[in-house]
């Protein structure tokens, strides 16, 4: 050897070129390890450090106000209004009053006696004698018949009369209309769903139908059939009470029956 290999890519590259190529990428990679190396260790202490760095700097730029309350300033709660209990009634003292005419003593009553030496008796003569009173004959009167007070019964009320709006041309044209406009779903057949589906609607005075609901469910599906159904309804004869055309409420059950 010409000179002293120092280290393990001398020694493999002892007769080759050295200028370019492996030689420099082995001859370098360490010192590019130390620098990277380097860069993340400054990388993870800026990102520890910084945090508590900004929190310490909000926290010294954040400025406490503090409100000094001074209870010299503070009013004086009202006073409290006292009750006194009423005092007890005491009898006052009246004195006599003092008159100055004379009080004459009380009249002393006479005794029985002394009555009847008072009372003159020349007035007293013997009462004459009275005639007798003719006789009376007392007629008495039939007692009066009995009243019959007959109870009035109090006029009994007339039930209304109240007639139901109607399908024109009655049930079995409802019927028929129901069967000829129902479209059974699809998915219901394949499902063999069957049953019935009660729908409530109002029919006002004018036959018009409105406000239709379900009120017994089937399915979705033929929940949305049966309101299709009312709402694609013509229109009705409308209720009538005591013959005046009213607006009432109709409950329709509508069947699904697979064939």
């Amino acid at each position: 050897m010409d000179k002293l290999i120092t280290n393990w890519n001398d020694l493999v590259f002892e007769y080759r070129h050295k200028d370019y190529g492996a030689y420099l990428l082995r001859f370098n990679y360490p010192f590019y390890v130390t620098i990277s190396a380097f860069i993340v260790v400054m990388i993870f202490i800026g990102g520890t450090v910084s945090p508590q760095l900004l929190k310490k700097k909000r926290t010294e730029g954040s400025v406490t106000t503090i409100t000094k309350i001074n209870y010299v300033d503070l009013k004086q709660a009202p006073p409290i209004d006292k009750i006194e209990a009423p005092k007890p009634a005491v009898a006052k003292y009246t004195a006599p009053k003092v008159v100055e005419e004379e009080v004459k003593p009380d009249e002393v009553m006479p005794t029985v006696d002394q009555a009847s030496n008072l009372i003159d008796t020349s007035i007293l003569q013997e009462a004459p004698k009275e005639e007798e009173a003719p006789a009376v004959v007392e007629v008495v009167a039939p007692p009066p018949a009995p009243v019959v007070v007959e109870e009035v019964k109090a006029p009994e009320p007339v039930p209304d009369v109240i007639k139901d709006p109607e399908f024109p041309g009655g049930k079995a044209a409802l019927t028929k209309w129901l069967k000829s406009h129902l479209e059974y779903p699809a998915m219901a057949v394949r499902m063999g769903i069957e049953g019935k589906v009660v729908v409530e609607f109002t029919v006002d005075e004018t036959g018009k139908i409105s406000d239709a609901k379900v009120v017994e469910s089937l399915h979705k599906l033929c929940d949305q059939e049966a309101l299709r159904l009312v709402k694609s309804m013509p229109a009705w004869t409308p209720g009538e009470k005591n013959g005046v055309k009213t607006t009432q409420n109709y409950t329709l059950p509508i069947r699904f029956v697979l064939n």
